[in-house]
């Protein structure tokens, strides 16, 4: 009986390009490391201009179907201006067959899912050659249901250059040829090395860094920070606030027109928690984070990208997704939207988010390493009360932190305040 292998679909490839934004090197570091989906970033190219100049030549190439022959002859006075010649002519390549891979790859994704009652089983398949990577040629041949994680991490591409694709089985055929359906993930593997032939030692079953993630299901996948782990501490490095005191100048200064005195605060400035914004106390982690998502208009597996305010040019991107509620454990990522007692205030760390009264930027420690902390805080009012609590969110590079305090103790202004250093980016109007 002869396996399936569906028609790539230019048409929904292309919609899956129309989907990538050209960013430069710069821009697309300060997303996400990770980023390989709905951001495109080329190594080398610091300007906006050249981005754009093989984001524009990939779109053609995909819309009329050009070879990488032709793609190269588009992009020869580029390739000459940046030294793309001799040795480092691979570049050019890398950058063609990987983003044509993952457009491609996009496109099978919508089609197979759109057929899926009829051909629910999806089989990993590897080329098999001297250039697969052993972790892929281990996955040769394995079946899984469409909808089972492992797709989640491993629907291809895994990697730059990575050639692997899916086919998909009915379950007649599964029947027929008795196919094994697999229901966990190993691991480990042991590769067969496919230049010698000989197996290899084992080692962790992982897609390349930054690959771990579904182009057709979420273009934003694997974007959102991670919290994070216990015991890690942040250490501030800054020691009084500065503000914009003009049009761009900074200044250190004190007083209310720096900090205003939050025991203070107008309130306006101070959110009011309805009802129904404190959660129960004996809901599930999955509740939790729905709760959290929504105020963002997301499902649970749903990602989007949030715009941080700041008085300057340009906001600052944060993915939101339920990655950012999620812990690495020995066998995967489980939910931990419960943690210190959190979760009924999930609502409150949303809306400071969503809706910060002040952005700073803070210079910070953390393990041993500098990084530039974005931190954002919030007032809640409660009930028969002028002040119930607040928030406050620490964005780190790829990671975060943050508590929310719902009636604290008398003191709590005063910590809070201690957290006002840095450089003032935004106060709510």
């Amino acid at each position: 009986m002869q396996i399936e292998a569906a028609t790539k679909s230019p048409k929904a490839a292309l919609e899956f390009w129309k989907g990538k934004a050209p960013v430069s090197k710069a821009e697309f570091e300060a997303l996400s490391d990770a980023a390989r989906a709905r951001a495109f970033a080329v190594s080398g190219l610091a300007r906006r201009s050249q981005v754009e100049t093989i984001h524009t030549a990939l779109h053609q190439a995909l819309e009329k179907g050009e070879t990488l022959a032709q793609f190269k002859k588009r992009l020869r006075p580029l390739m000459e201006r940046k030294g793309w010649t001799g040795k480092k002519a691979w570049r050019i390549e890398n950058i063609y067959r990987t983003n044509m891979q993952s457009a491609y790859q996009a496109g099978r994704f919508a089609q197979m899912k759109a057929t899926a009652k009829r051909r629910p089983y999806w089989r990993y398949v590897a080329v098999k050659d001297s250039r697969t990577r052993p972790t892929h040629s281990a996955l040769n041949g394995k079946v899984f249901p469409h909808d089972h994680g492992f797709w989640d991490t491993w629907y291809p591409p895994n990697g730059f250059q990575c050639r692997c694709t899916v086919q998909t089985l009915s379950k007649r055929q599964v029947e027929a040829k008795d196919i094994q359906v697999e229901s966990r993930v190993p691991r480990l593997v042991e590769p067969i090395d496919p230049v010698s032939g000989n197996r290899l030692p084992a080692r962790p079953l992982a897609p390349d860094p930054g690959w771990a993630g579904n182009v057709g299901r979420d273009w934003l996948s694997g974007l959102a920070p991670r919290e994070l782990d216990d015991g890690v501490k942040l250490v501030d490095l800054a020691t009084k606030a500065i503000c914009r005191q003009g049009s761009r100048s900074f200044a250190v200064a004190e007083g209310p027109y720096c900090k205003p005195d939050l025991a203070i605060l107008e309130k306006r400035h101070i959110l009011p928690v309805s009802k129904g914004y404190i959660l129960p106390a004996n809901l599930t982690d999955r509740d939790y984070a729905e709760a959290f998502l929504k105020e963002f208009g997301i499902g649970f597996n749903e990602s989007v990208v949030h715009n941080i305010p700041t008085d300057f040019d340009e906001p600052i991107p944060v993915v939101i997704s339920n990655l950012l509620l999620m812990r690495k454990k020995r066998n995967g990522l489980t939910l931990k939207a419960t943690k210190r007692g959190r979760g009924p205030y999930m609502k409150l760390l949303a809306r400071t988010i969503k809706s910060p009264y002040e952005v700073w930027w803070v210079p910070t420690i953390v393990s041993g390493r500098r990084y530039d902390t974005i931190r954002l805080i919030r007032l809640f009012s409660g009930q028969g009360a002028d002040t119930g609590g607040f928030a406050v969110f620490n964005l780190i590079g790829n990671n975060w932190t943050g508590a929310t305090v719902y009636q604290p103790d008398k003191n709590y202004i005063a910590e809070l305040d201690k957290l006002r250093i840095g450089g003032l980016l935004y106060r709510e109007p």
